[in-house]
């Protein structure tokens, strides 16, 4: 298909989930909820108001119109009043805003003077205020791909919303645990030349974002807006695709869409439609307008400059630096590759500088043992926190648990959220063997086996220690006890 020839223009908003203490306008920590049952349960409706244009919003006009109960969960240890839209939001998280400083200067954007935030009326219920604050941070910025630069429209950092987690013909149930965490949003202005490129596109922001080290890694922290539009057409957001790879279908789907209604003779309408699983959408809601945004009284605006001499001395390090890094750390190429490009960027760089287990064992378990978990076996590795992984390598590191039992370790634990990694580590029988003990079990062979070599009495050991045992130390002590005088028969 000739793109230039159906005039196709496409644009993408891509939202990533900031892993900072806290989040955007309270003291609450940016973790999900930890128990089943919800400590506060509130029913609302919502309704439009006029922003500050005075003019409605279609979009939040048609959603009061449905008319639909909203219900909201809410937890302790992870909510407070300012979520429920019950206090003034507190000071703005400054971590957040210096992570967001830095993303918008590695894509060479223009920092605005003075932030000031705004509200962002959104009344499909997945905010209990009726609107999303947002702060624009950064503007006229590109991206180096490999067709040419492509233009960064603006950079934003937005409270995130709450998830959606059941619905009915009369109302909607909203989980407030990932309510007010920190976001960061790209949007993507001209210069995309293809659905394909598109993706790379978007993966570029998505590595550039992981580089700082301060990206969440969890199910829901990445989602891509694309906009699409043809010659004769009109511009449609397509809402949350949820992966790299459907981008492309996505994209050629709506461009058949519309070329269909435009062959019938009818006008296309700019409409936000919901991606299905095969690529193909339905409709959401009317597009969004200006008349949605107002100013936030609550906060007084801020200056940007005395935070940019701080960004501009902790940009991180480019992916072609920190590839060179990693293989000085003793990783293969193709391994530093892989977690160059990997979603758990900075969490293995903050695990392997805490724990001296071997940089090539911790980024296996990242790019090899998460990824089969979850293609091989269909779990949901997201579920993982970084608690679980300095669990996980400060049993490594204390001989408590061998690199062979990791997958099994791991899967138990995705399977029963509630327990910690030593808990699993214990169910599984899996606590690690000293070497005084493994040293015990290999005299034993050596003397029920008299006449077997010193092969044989490896793969004997080994079938009674698996998981237990480093095979590496069982081959070890076991050739020092084999021949040793003392064990000769």
């Amino acid at each position: 298909m000739d793109y230039d020839e159906i005039g196709l223009r496409v644009g993408i908003e891509v939202h990533h989930s900031l892993d900072t203490e806290r989040k955007l306008f309270c003291s609450c920590p940016t973790l999900l909820k930890t128990k089943d049952n919800p400590d506060l349960i509130l029913e609302r409706k919502q309704r439009f108001v006029a922003g500050e244009t005075g003019e409605i919003d279609a979009a939040a006009f048609e959603e009061t119109k449905k008319g639909k109960k909203i219900i909201y969960e809410a937890y302790k240890d992870c909510n407070c009043l300012v979520e429920t839209d019950e206090e003034p939001p507190h000071a703005l998280n400054v971590e957040a805003l210096k992570v967001t400083l830095i993303i918008a200067e590695l894509f060479h954007c223009r920092i605005v003077d003075e932030i000031q935030v705004m509200r962002k009326t959104i009344v499909d219920g997945s905010l209990p205020s009726g609107f999303q604050r947002t702060i624009l941070i950064g503007v006229n910025g590109w991206v180096q791909t490999s067709q040419g630069e492509v233009e960064i429209e603006a950079i934003a950092l937005e409270e995130d919303s709450g998830r959606l987690v059941a619905s009915d013909k009369e109302s909607l149930t909203f989980r407030l645990d990932r309510l007010g965490t920190p976001e960061v949003e790209v949007a993507v202005g001209k210069g995309i030349k293809s659905p394909e490129h598109a993706r790379e596109v978007a993966k570029k922001i998505g590595d550039t974002v992981r580089s700082t080290g301060k990206a969440i890694v969890r199910e829901g922290s990445v989602r891509q807006d694309v906009n699409v539009s043809i010659k004769g057409g009109d511009r449609v957001e397509i809402k949350h695709v949820p992966s790299l790879s459907l981008i492309p279908a996505v994209i050629e789907r709506e461009i058949t869409r519309q070329q269909t209604i435009i062959k019938a003779g009818k006008k296309v309408s700019r409409d936000v439609r919901k991606v299905l699983p095969d690529g193909s959408t339905e409709f959401l809601r009317p597009l969004a307008g200006a008349a949605r945004m107002y100013p936030e009284t609550d906060i007084i605006p801020m200056a940007t400059g005395p935070l940019l001499g701080w960004v501009r001395k902790n940009l991180p390090e480019t992916p072609e630096k920190r590839l060179q890094r990693y293989v000085k750390k003793g990783l293969s190429e193709e391994m530093a590759r892989q977690m160059v490009d990997s979603e758990y960027l900075g969490l293995f760089d903050r695990v392997s500088a805490k724990f001296k287990v071997e940089p090539a064992l911790i980024a296996g378990v990242f790019v090899s043992t998460l990824r089969d978990l979850e293609r091989r076996e269909g779990l949901n590795v997201s579920i993982l926190a970084e608690k679980d992984f300095e669990e996980l390598f400060y049993l490594l590191k204390g001989k408590r648990l061998v690199k062979e039992a990791i997958p099994e370790v791991l899967k138990l634990k995705i399977g029963n959220p509630e327990i910690k990694i030593s808990d699993a580590v214990k169910k599984l029988g899996l606590g690690g063997l000293s070497d005084e003990e493994l040293a015990a079990i290999i005299a034993k062979k050596i003397k029920e086996n008299p006449s077997q070599p010193e092969g044989k009495i490896v793969g004997f050991v080994m079938k009674d220690v698996r998981g237990n045992a480093d095979p590496a130390r069982v081959i070890q002590l076991t050739k020092k006890m084999f021949n040793s005088p003392r064990q000769s028969p």
